[in-house]
């Protein structure tokens, strides 16, 4: 080690021993040039902290100016959004607009309002079982006329709340495919799907064959069916099959299973073909007689479709044009002020031919006003020690909703001081004004706002509207039983 190294570590060491401690001298920093150094050191911090701070500024500027802007956001587009789940605007063939990553499950409808409504939880059920996107098919005209418009799904449900709520996307058929709706000029797609109904037609002209709609002819789909395996029928019931048998279609052993048990049945659409069922869109022709445990467990507290159906809140356009009945009915200028009421369904109909077929009296079988007005009382008694104050303190205001048409029995239901809305050409006119679906959608979606609900006894309108009131509204229930003189006496 030469004379300038031994003194320059002799300096190194004599400034690591002071109390002052400094950075050691080199031969490239001389002790002279020390002061120097940390002149240029402590104006590079102060020119950086300025930097710094001028650049917050600057940013806190901006965004504050950002946020005074009146630039809209640019929509977020979450995964459950239509445009993520197909390949673009709807096609005339639905097969070019599917993912190829995605695989999805439909079905078809044709049992009126509340059944097709209850069709599409099970629709809903089974994409959730095998991890599928269901494409939800609109409503059928079958019990307001076949020459009315199909109505979408997501015109009747809040689908983007829907979505949120169960994690899922959800697509109506008019996101996939062009043309529904249209009889002529229709773009003709082959496809093979399951029957679930073949398996329990056995009597009659379709014995074993699929159950027919006038859907797919609007959707323009021409369907060969195959009946889903035996192991799908419920032994409880004739008419059910079971969501979890069906679900193992939707996977290739099931698949393969069920397809080498069952040939594929000649389509009755335009071609005459045969197809084996479709992997990628699992399709069904008929799913209303589904259960999972038993036959019709609809009003079963486990029942896992109302986990789904307690989610499909009505679209804000539904809502809205009920509000605007419900202000007209009670007399008040704006929706905030309609009263809290009891909503009642009394449903006659159909359920007439049930009287028929018993040998009784329509006015021995269907249940009196004053029978229900017991009912309605019961529900006013227990709101009233419940909700203490409610109303005032006074009794709530009653409005019914029914598919009655003797102008006689609704004087007496207004002679008890109810309240209804009159869907006819004298009152609200609805199906002019909104379509013949109407009547029958918006008095449901005013059932489902009641404080308290009253309805009838084996009505699947009735039975949903009472499970809505209970999940949504938190009110008391009851149901009218009827069949035979006294069959609500209790």
């Amino acid at each position: 080690m030469d004379k300038a190294e031994t003194s320059t570590r002799a300096q190194w060491l004599h400034h690591r021993t002071k109390s002052n401690y400094v950075l050691p001298t080199s031969r490239w920093m001389a002790p002279r040039t020390q002061k120097q150094f940390w002149l240029f050191a402590s104006l590079l911090v102060l020119a950086t902290f300025v930097l710094y701070h001028s650049s917050s500024v600057d940013v806190d500027v901006r965004l504050r100016w950002q946020s005074d802007s009146q630039e809209m956001p640019l929509p977020v587009i979450g995964p459950y959004d239509v445009s993520r789940n197909v390949l673009g605007p709807p096609t005339a063939n639905f097969g070019d607009n599917l993912r190829p990553d995605l695989k999805y499950i439909t079905g078809f409808v044709v049992g009126g309002y509340t059944n097709d409504f209850m069709t599409y939880v099970n629709i809903v059920l089974l994409a959730q079982l095998t991890r599928r996107i269901p494409i939800i098919p609109p409503f059928a005209p079958s019990h307001v006329g076949y020459n009315e418009s199909h109505l979408r799904f997501s015109d009747v449900f809040d689908v983007p709340r829907m979505t949120e709520a169960l994690h899922m996307p959800i697509l109506d058929w008019q996101d996939v495919k062009t043309n529904i709706g249209l009889d002529t000029g229709v773009a003709f797609d082959k496809v093979g799907c399951w029957s679930s109904w073949a398996p329990m037609e056995n009597e009659g002209p379709r014995a074993g064959m699929a159950r027919g709609n006038g859907l797919e002819r609007r959707l323009g789909l021409d369907i060969s069916y195959t009946r889903v395996p035996e192991s799908c029928k419920m032994p409880e019931g004739q008419l059910h099959v079971s969501s979890w048998q069906l679900a193992t279609l939707g996977f290739r052993s099931g698949w393969l299973h069920g397809t080498q048990e069952n040939q594929p049945m000649v389509s009755e659409g335009p071609s005459t073909h045969r197809m084996v069922p479709d992997e990628q869109l699992l399709c069904f022709d008929f799913l209303y007689f589904m259960g999972t445990v038993k036959p019709f467990e609809w009003d079963e507290e486990y029942h896992p479709g109302w986990q789904i159906a307690t989610k499909m809140h009505f679209a804000p356009r539904m809502v809205e044009i009920a509000n605007n009945f419900l202000t007209r009915v009670f007399d008040v200028q704006r929706e905030e002020f309609i009263p809290p009421f009891i909503s009642v369904h009394v449903r006659h109909g159909d359920f007439g031919d049930t009287c028929g077929w018993a040998n009784i009296s329509i006015s021995d079988c269907y249940a009196p006003l004053s029978v229900i007005a017991r009912r309605v009382q019961e529900v006013q008694d227990e709101l009233a020690s419940t909700r203490l104050g409610i109303n005032g303190g006074q009794p709530l205001k009653v409005l019914m909703t029914s598919d009655e048409r003797d102008s006689a029995w609704w004087n007496d239901v207004q002679n008890l001081g109810w309240h209804f809305v009159d869907h006819g050409p004298r009152g609200e006119d609805t199906a002019a004004k909104f379509g013949k679906w109407y009547p029958p959608l918006l008095d449901s979606v005013i059932q489902s706002m009641g404080t308290g609900f009253v309805g009838t006894d084996r009505s699947t309108m009735s039975m949903v509207a009472r499970r809505r009131v209970q999940d949504w509204q938190g009110g008391p229930v009851r149901d009218v039983r009827w069949g035979y003189p006294g069959a609500d006496d209790h």
